[in-house]
């Protein structure tokens, strides 16, 4: 079993489908994320970035290391766990098959694109479950042309994680959401602009499917703070 899997915990979000991977590589490969990998028996990790990422023919390629004991020990593995922490967030996957190529005229490695992909946030601020007492709404990109509804599944003075049921919404990683609407009974909604930071596919309890997606508030307003503290009196 891939090591993504066996490290996986209950606060970490795997993805198994290629289209949410894909949007995840994809943030990663915009903006050269670092990657590193542990190498058995190398004592410096590989590190590099990763500058490609194509879901359709299969693979990835990361920059040669500065380091080149820490290319020669990653190109003599079959498999390798590759770790970014971009932000506040963990993200691990598992590459198999590492050969040297060029791309775009440099030296670079190519691996076989992940089957599973592990992301986690790193908590900086406490995070408040909504119950049904304190049911949210999330009017998502509400000064946008097609803004739409959320339910709020916890909410931290950092971001939200919010749950959402239209198969015709696509949050990709990285997309800003201006002008969302947060509401809560018996208070004024505040309005806050949102980062997406992931979306996954979730098992909803009736056995049908919905999305879920976390975002990170951007300059949130003052008056934030009084409905975090509603919420985490319920």
């Amino acid at each position: 079993m891939p090591t993504t899997e066996k490290a996986a915990t209950a606060s970490d979000h795997l993805l198994r489908s290629r289209i949410e991977i894909e949007r995840v590589l994809d943030a990663l490969v915009a903006r050269r994320e670092v990657v590193t990998a542990e190498i058995p028996g190398n004592r410096d990790p590989f590190t590099a970035q990763i500058i490609g990422a194509d879901a359709k023919w299969g693979f990835i390629i990361v920059t040669m290391a500065a380091d080149e004991s820490a290319n020669k020990a990653l190109l003599a593995r079959a498999n390798v766990t590759f770790v970014s922490k971009p932000g506040g967030w963990h993200i691990e996957f598992v590459a198999a098959g590492p050969g040297e190529v060029i791309h775009k005229g440099i030296p670079a490695i190519c691996l076989r694109y992940p089957d599973i992909l592990a992301i986690q946030q790193r908590r900086q601020h406490d995070r408040h479950e909504v119950t049904s007492t304190a049911l949210l709404r999330c009017v998502a990109d509400a000064g946008g042309i097609m803004p739409f509804d959320a339910k709020i599944r916890d909410i931290s003075f950092g971001g939200i994680s919010a749950l959402f049921y239209s198969a015709d919404i696509t949050l990709e990683p990285g997309t800003v959401l201006v002008g969302s609407r947060i509401e809560v009974p018996g208070l004024d909604s505040v309005t806050v602009d949102l980062e997406v930071r992931y979306s996954e596919v979730v098992t909803l309890p009736d056995g049908s499917h919905g999305h879920s997606s976390g975002f990170r508030f951007i300059n949130p307003p003052d008056d934030l703070n009084k409905l975090i503290d509603a919420v985490g009196k319920h």
